[in-house]
């Protein structure tokens, strides 16, 4: 079970505005791997931002703008499964590439908060944010650190594949099949 798992954090509401990303790399569903980096975003921090990641302009002066770390992402992410929890995650790096121009990066997306609505029947219409699946879960991670949320997702997932029997390809394949509405665990 060989994935990377991804998340961002943003400076304002403008979701390419990314100011720190975290990449989790699990080999056989084992953290085997971390990258992380704050970026300059070239824009201004919101409060509101802020004050969820506590992550300050003040913070990212002399950090790499996104265009530099791009061939790292896709050195760690081309042509593998990246996990997610929910759009934002995906969207931002789409909108970052687009912003400044450069090739998105091929990978095979899969949301973790779809695994869990799919997984567990609890979490089907609610519930199913990275804190309380990890929570019920008993993973244990500070939220809105974007490395910290990265790995959180990565062992979402971990967990899923283990309860289901399948793999990260097995899982997104189930997920893509809008026709297979059954639950792997009920």
């Amino acid at each position: 079970m060989n994935f990377v798992a991804i998340d961002v954090e943003t400076a304002n509401q403008d979701n390419s505005s990314i100011c720190q990303i975290g990449l989790a790399t699990f080999k056989d569903g084992v953290l085997v791997d971390k990258w992380e980096s704050l970026i300059d975003p070239e824009t201004y921090f919101s409060y509101t931002n802020i004050g969820i990641h506590g992550i300050t302009e003040d913070q990212i002066i002399g950090a790499p703008k996104f265009y530099q770390v791009h061939e790292e992402l896709k050195r760690r992410m081309e042509h593998k499964f990246a996990v997610h929890h929910m759009p934002f995650d995906k969207s931002a790096i789409n909108n970052v590439c687009s912003k400044y121009g450069l090739e998105h990066i091929n990978t095979y997306w899969l949301d973790s908060a779809k695994v869990v609505r799919r997984t567990w029947t609890q979490f089907s219409k609610r519930g199913y944010g990275l804190a309380n699946i990890s929570n019920y879960l008993g993973i244990r991670f500070m939220h809105h650190n974007a490395l910290e949320d990265a790995i959180a997702a990565g062992k979402v997932c971990v967990e899923a594949c283990k309860i289901n029997g399948t793999n990260i390809r097995g899982c997104a394949e189930f997920i893509a099949s809008p026709s297979k509405t059954k639950y792997y665990r009920k």
